[in-house]
């Protein structure tokens, strides 16, 4: 042990100890009770503090996720600014086009059976100096016109006075009649009625556009029930070549897609929903509108048919789901969706980075899966070719799902969604002729968005069932036979038989 010298070591005073005594008591009396009391209401503050912090992310991440959405609602009303879209590496390089050759922008020479009048322009002397003109030549050259439009019309408009005899039988005593006798004393003519249709269906006018261009164009005046009352005759008609159309398109692959179409209750039928589906054949070119429906599930199993063997292409909407027996998902939704994510105006920093990426990662995998798409319709792999091809996207495919602490929420969401959904978008593999995509039905739903602006949806369900089976028929015949003439199609339609 260390000696101590007590001689060195100072005393203090019994007064000073007594003071330094006095002081610990006042710090653990009084000092130490308020600085334990305020370290309580720190404590206490920043657990709030934290808790508000907690807060305020989840708050910030709701906000980000309405802003996005509120991004989407503004695209799907009034369009993109595409001049506002940055250009950056994730816009793909537009396709160089071929150079077309002057002559491909002239009209074609008429065949001489198409010719219908002829105009020769006679010069004998010269219009200067009066001079005879030698080594005279003939310049031919072809104007397609139509006639004035006075003649036009008087030419189009027809009106037959028919009159039907008719006589009792002394045998039978019951009169008979050379023809059905109409009710009415003015009856309208089917070849009015399937302009009706070409005007509402194909070009997809409303009632008031469809009875200004029979007015304007032929000297026709239809009122708005009149035209109503030819579309619901017009699809009794050709119902049976509709139930041609379902039947064919229950034994092939198809594409599905729905969008909004409201339907009131007006009529006798009560309104079965407020949408549209669509049903178009992968091979084929038939297909099948059902307006006035709901969204539910049940509408689209009876839009299937039979699951066993059935085959589909469409989205990843909730009502696709175990809804084929092999189902094809399509690839450009998510596309769609981290391009619009990644160019979003409303992401900053990180998130704005991370976005970026995945939609390059996504597009470089989609990339891929339609090269092999080709491949594999081609036959040009080994099976052991094709097996290591789909390991190698399914690798890649997978990657996209590492989430980092950045992704905002709708980032998140489709990285699930790819995640749970995986096998789905590889069904190609095992059926070559499945596409990618669902454009197919997409391009047909344009049409329906384009006719709910003008018409404002149906009064009533008999009208929405109006609807379905013209839809269904006249872009079956059109999109089957697009170098046809309309009217000789539909024509065919009404005289069809199915057992023919």
């Amino acid at each position: 042990m260390t000696d101590f010298n007590c001689k060195n070591m100072i005393k203090i005073p019994e007064q000073e100890v007594r003071k330094r005594f006095q002081k610990l008591r006042n710090y653990e009396n009084i000092l130490y009770p308020q600085l334990k009391e305020r370290s309580d209401r720190l404590r206490i503050k920043n657990k709030a503090l934290n808790k508000r912090v907690k807060e305020l992310e989840k708050e910030n991440k709701q906000i980000e996720k309405l802003q996005l959405q509120l991004e989407e609602l503004r695209a799907m009303k009034f369009g993109k600014k595409r001049n506002s879209v940055k250009k950056t590496i994730l816009i793909p390089k537009t396709i160089k086009r071929k150079q077309r050759s002057p002559e491909s922008y002239r009209r074609p020479i008429p065949k001489p059976e198409e010719i219908t009048d002829n105009l020769r322009m006679e010069l004998e002397i010269c219009p200067d100096c009066g001079s005879k003109l030698i080594d005279k030549k003939e310049h031919i050259h072809y104007r397609e016109d139509l006639y004035e439009a006075e003649k036009l019309i008087e030419s189009a408009k027809k009106i037959v006075q028919t009159i039907v005899e008719s006589g009792r039988c002394p045998s039978c005593g019951e009169r008979k009649q050379a023809m059905e006798i109409p009710k009415q004393k003015v009856i309208i003519g089917q070849n009015i009625r399937n302009m009706v249709v070409y005007l509402c269906i194909v070009q997809g006018q409303s009632y008031e556009e469809t009875r200004k261009s029979l007015k304007h164009q032929y000297g026709i005046d239809l009122s708005n029930g009149e035209i109503r009352n030819i579309l619901e005759g017009e699809s009794r008609l050709v119902t049976a070549y509709y139930e041609y159309i379902v039947n064919s398109l229950f034994e092939e692959a198809a594409h599905y897609d729905e969008t909004s179409w409201k339907t009131k209750s007006f009529g006798k039928k009560a309104s079965e929903g407020n949408y549209c589906w669509v049903k178009i054949g992968v091979k084929s070119d038939y297909q099948i509108f059902w307006f006035g429906k709901s969204r539910g599930k049940g509408v689209a199993e009876q839009l299937r048919g039979e699951k066993k063997g059935s085959r589909g292409v469409s989205d990843d909407y909730a009502a696709y789901r175990d809804l084929f027996e092999y189902h094809e998902l399509c690839w450009s939704h998510p596309h769609r969706k981290l391009r619009d994510l990644a160019e979003s105006g409303n992401l900053k920093g990180q998130a704005k980075r991370v976005s970026k990426k995945a939609f390059k990662d996504f597009r470089k995998v989609y990339k891929q899966a339609r090269k092999a798409g080709e491949k594999l319709k081609g036959n040009k792999w080994t099976e052991a070719e094709k097996n290591k091809e789909l390991q190698n996207l399914k690798t890649q495919f997978s990657e996209l799902f590492q989430e980092t602490k950045y992704d905002p929420e709708k980032l998140k969401a489709i990285r699930n969604s790819l995640n749970e959904r995986m096998d789905k978008y590889f069904t190609f593999f095992e059926f070559p002729d499945l596409p990618l995509d669902n454009n197919k039905a997409e391009r047909a739903i344009r049409k329906i968005v384009l006719k709910r602006k003008k018409s404002f949806n149906c009064r009533s369900q008999e009208g929405a069932d109006t609807l379905s089976v013209l839809y269904s028929v006249v872009f079956s015949l059109i999109n089957s036979n697009p170098d046809e003439n309309f009217f000789t199609l539909y024509n065919s339609a009404i005289d069809f038989e199915p057992n023919k």
